[in-house]
């Protein structure tokens, strides 16, 4: 009996080997989603696939813009998956005023691919809504405690709910 238990152990650990590398990076991502959740209403949405994915982008960085073009370009990408986009400013590129002018439309998702994959410059105001200003901060308050350091950030969840 004791034989038959260790070799089923022993088959299952071989079957099935969980490294503790991916098992600490699947918690790591567990804890980053935990913080994103409260302000997943504040997110752009873009596609609507069953995969759910958190994206962080800043819209004058080029990397982010070519990531947001190759959303756009592939409409399978937009059907597998569920993007919930959040702008978090890159220093270096001063858009701060950009992001909350593209927050402010009556449209965020729309205006962000006319400025994004569109290229169209768009005056940025100097002056928000307190609400559009208090949402950039809590963006960047939970972008900054998951470590986001670059652009795109992407954070996939295994499951929808």
């Amino acid at each position: 009996m004791k034989t038959l238990f260790f070799s089923i152990l022993l088959f299952i650990t071989i079957v099935s080997p969980i490294s503790s590398e991916a098992y600490a990076a699947e918690a790591a991502n567990k804890q980053k989603i935990a913080l994103i959740e409260p302000i997943e209403h504040q997110a752009m949405i873009y596609g609507d696939g069953e995969k759910k994915v958190y994206v962080f982008v800043d819209p004058k960085c080029p990397h982010s813009r070519d990531f947001i073009s190759m959303l756009y370009e592939n409409e399978k990408m937009r059907s597998v998956y569920r993007y919930y986009i959040f702008f978090y400013e890159l220093k270096r590129f001063k858009s701060h005023n950009l992001i909350a002018t593209i927050y402010s439309a009556s449209e965020p998702m729309q205006k962000t691919l006319e400025v994004m994959v569109g290229g169209q410059e768009i005056p940025a105001t100097p002056r928000f809504d307190p609400k559009i200003e208090a949402k950039i901060d809590t963006i960047a308050d939970v972008a900054d405690k998951i470590g986001v350091s670059k652009r795109p950030y992407l954070i996939i969840v295994k499951k929808l709910d």
